[in-house]
């Protein structure tokens, strides 16, 4: 569906010479990331309204984004997945954010930048099939995952110390994040197997 509506759109601008056909790939690639985008945070913000989830919600996509697109990880095969699986994760940051509280809510933060850090130092970044990386890609993602996951950790350490819950958000973001790129390294290396 989204190709169809980027289809038309470029088509469109093809007709009215805002755009040159030579380059219509790349406009529609350009366009169909950008209407998933949309669509993405569309669904994100009517989970914050039904779930009244406003700042895990923004937190999570503030924190997980970035540091997803340099670790990489599990990338789903459509658009449709990827929107379904991103819904999924942020219904589970909401609803861990709700129920952890107490003592869990205390120690959490330290075990998920502790058991995240450990993965992003170990694995990241994690190709992907749709997404490889050469050398030089790799160094510089290894290099800026680990960066903002210490930015991160050193922004949640600060709102612990404040007892503020958004430490708490960014450990689960974290954690999820974690998930992801074990689950991309155990699909890569099961990919791996079935080449050889």
């Amino acid at each position: 569906m989204l190709q169809r509506i980027s289809n038309g759109i470029v088509s469109w601008q093809i007709k009215k010479n805002l755009l040159k056909d030579n380059q219509r790939s790349l406009y529609l690639y350009a366009y169909e990331v950008l209407l998933n985008q949309i669509i993405n945070i569309v669904v994100a913000v009517v989970i914050a309204v039904i779930l009244r989830a406003p700042m895990p919600v923004l937190v999570f996509l503030v924190s997980y984004i970035p540091l997803r697109s340099y670790c990489g990880g599990y990338h789903a095969k459509t658009n449709g997945v990827c929107t379904v699986v991103s819904a999924i994760l942020i219904i589970i940051t909401c609803l861990l954010e709700m129920y952890i509280v107490g003592t869990a809510a205390l120690y959490l933060p330290i075990a998920g930048f502790l058991i995240s850090g450990i993965l992003i130092f170990i694995f990241a970044p994690v190709p992907d099939k749709n997404k490889l990386l050469d050398e030089e890609e790799t160094r510089r993602y290894r290099l800026k995952s680990r960066q903002l996951w210490l930015a991160e950790v050193i922004a949640g350490g600060i709102f612990w110390f404040a007892n503020i819950r958004i430490c708490v958000v960014l450990a689960i973001s974290h954690l999820l994040l974690s998930m992801m790129l074990v689950y991309g390294v155990l699909k890569n290396s099961k990919r791996g197997m079935k080449e050889l």
